[in-house]
């Protein structure tokens, strides 16, 4: 018994190639520039907790762009990239976006740790 696969042209549609290379850096800016907004506020309410679920839900999405890098690639490699050109940029988009979503999830989390650590209301200035 031998099991086929064939490719699957909605791994390959623009929103999952867009999603690949530029979904880590996206959810990287969002993560700083939540954190900025975020960290007043938090110190307001007295918890941290917002700052926190911030960084878990921008690696998820971190996560779901390397998903996507994959499901690319992916469908680029079972559709033969030496016969179709656009498999063959496919499989560079799919090896970019794997290779920044990891790069930015890893951004994010360095961001995110100190945040277990340091107390963010400590460092803010008052007025």
């Amino acid at each position: 018994m031998s099991l086929t696969v064939t490719p699957r042209e909605d791994h390959r549609t623009n929103v999952r190639r867009f999603d690949a290379v530029f979904g880590g850096p996206i959810w990287w800016g969002t993560h700083l520039g939540g954190t900025y907004w975020l960290v007043p506020r938090a110190c307001e309410w007295g918890t941290t907790w917002p700052m926190h679920t911030l960084t878990i839900a921008m690696l998820l999405l971190c996560g779901r762009a390397w998903l996507s890098g994959v499901q690319v690639l992916r469908g680029a490699q079972l559709a033969d990239p030496e016969a179709d050109r656009t498999a063959q940029r496919d499989v560079f988009i799919g090896w970019a976006g794997i290779l920044l979503s990891i790069l930015f999830g890893a951004v994010v989390l360095y961001e995110g740790v100190p945040g277990l650590i340091l107390d963010a209301c400590a460092m803010t200035p008052t007025s």
